[in-house]
């Protein structure tokens, strides 16, 4: 017996369903340190210290001649810490198109968390850069190659984006290819879960060697995405102000041909046109911004109202849709039903509408989405296939890219 009157004990926390549980992931070129990072291993970072406790921190980046460290300690920046931060480090002669083998490790070793990997390139020091279609062709090479990770992750129930570092971007833009328009076999890809950052941070980028002058700061677009609810643009100008005076940092962006932004100003239409990833500025405004959240495919409405993921935020509602979708559907997978005529009854219809019309409605109510709809098939034969099949149907939240209006002068409003 307790002398306490009211006892209450704290419940256990179970699954986190209404907040946000992505990880995230780094694959990128390094050298191994003994005792230390070895590479072809999966270390899971929570702040830069977790970095610097295996011996990755600035001065590894600039012993080494990489940008490890800097993608890392901008990720955090951004992100804050205590985000899951995955990375793996490959052997210097590995080029992105082969990245993917290791990403698949690091994707199973992260439990399926990650919900955007980053592919960043460190080659050795005596690289060349060897443009392809305006930047560099390794790089260029490696964009199928991306996306079918990304289609390998989501056949393993891992959905996730892919982000590159569109390093070396040609001095003359006007010869780099439409990534929205990249064609294969004369068949344009679709690479829809495939984003190329081509900027960065050009004082940094200015103190390094002519092969670290052409990187593109990647770890720093992964860090925005993580700031950030899934549904918005890493370009949001609210919120996502790159630049740091007191730290100085990001107080003069460019792209990664190492022009500056008002070198390059001219062209910036066209590149974002063309689906290229880049910092701006706004007239009246400090700082800088991501410009959009691009993927390399074309834009496609069909006639039945369906649209393709042709924006990072659109690739993330559908990606975390289907996680939430399987979360919740799981528990129903090989449970007895009792079947009218060899049919579903009206009350099993119901139910499966209900719990994931229930999931749609609390992403909704979080604002993650606008609605979605399900809608279960009557005649799933559950006898012999045994599959239920379910259609859904989500519709994402809406973005302001821009501002379009008329003003006049008035002897009165």
């Amino acid at each position: 017996m307790s002398l306490r009157g009211v006892t209450l004990k704290e419940g256990r926390i179970g699954a986190n369903v209404a907040g946000d549980s992505r990880e995230f992931g780094i694959i990128c070129n390094g050298v191994a340190i003994a005792d230390k990072v070895q590479l072809d291993t999966a270390y899971k970072l929570l702040r830069p210290s977790d970095a610097t406790a295996i011996g990755i921190d600035a001065e590894y980046d600039e012993t080494n001649k990489v940008r490890v460290f800097r993608h890392i300690s901008e990720f955090y920046r951004r992100a804050g810490e205590g985000r899951a931060l995955h990375i793996m480090l490959l052997s210097q002669d590995i080029k992105p198109a082969d990245m993917g083998a290791k990403a698949k490790i690091l994707a199973v070793e992260a439990e399926g968390k990650i919900s955007d990997m980053v592919f960043a390139y460190n080659p050795a020091a005596g690289y060349v850069d060897t443009l392809v279609d305006g930047f560099n062709g390794d790089v260029r090479a490696a964009i199928p190659a991306f996306q079918e990770f990304a289609e390998w992750a989501d056949e393993h129930d891992m959905p996730l984006h892919t982000i590159f570092e569109g390093r070396a971007l040609a001095d003359d833009l006007a010869t780099v290819i439409d990534l929205r328009d990249i064609k294969v076999d004369d068949i344009v890809l679709m690479a829809e879960k495939v984003t190329g950052v081509f900027g960065q941070d050009w004082n940094y980028a200015d103190s390094l060697d002519d092969l670290g002058k052409k990187f593109a700061d990647v770890g720093n677009y992964l860090g925005v995405i993580a700031s950030q609810a899934w549904n918005r643009n890493p370009g949001e100008v609210e919120t996502q102000n790159l630049s740091d005076a007191t730290r100085k940092l990001w107080t003069s962006a460019g792209l990664s041909n190492h022009k500056k932004y008002s070198e390059v100003f001219e062209s910036l239409e066209t590149l974002n046109d063309k689906g290229y990833t880049f910092p701006i500025k706004y007239q009246g405004l400090s700082g800088y911004w991501w410009n959009d959240g691009h993927v390399c495919a074309p834009i496609i409405l069909d006639g039945e109202g369906n649209m393709n993921q042709h924006m990072i935020y659109y690739s993330h509602t559908m990606d975390e849709s289907k996680r939430n979708l399987r979360r919740v559907f799981l528990p129903e997978v090989k449970k007895p039903v009792q079947l009218e005529d060899k049919k579903l009854p009206k009350g099993m219809l119901g139910y499966y509408n209900a719990t994931g019309d229930a999931e749609f409605d609390r992403m909704a109510g979080n604002a993650l989405i606008s609605e979605g709809k399900t809608y279960t098939d009557a005649d799933s034969d559950l006898l012999i296939e045994k599959v239920l099949k379910i259609d859904f149907a989500v519709v994402p939240t809406g973005m302001v890219n821009e501002i379009l209006g008329s003003i006049n002068l008035k002897n009165q409003a």
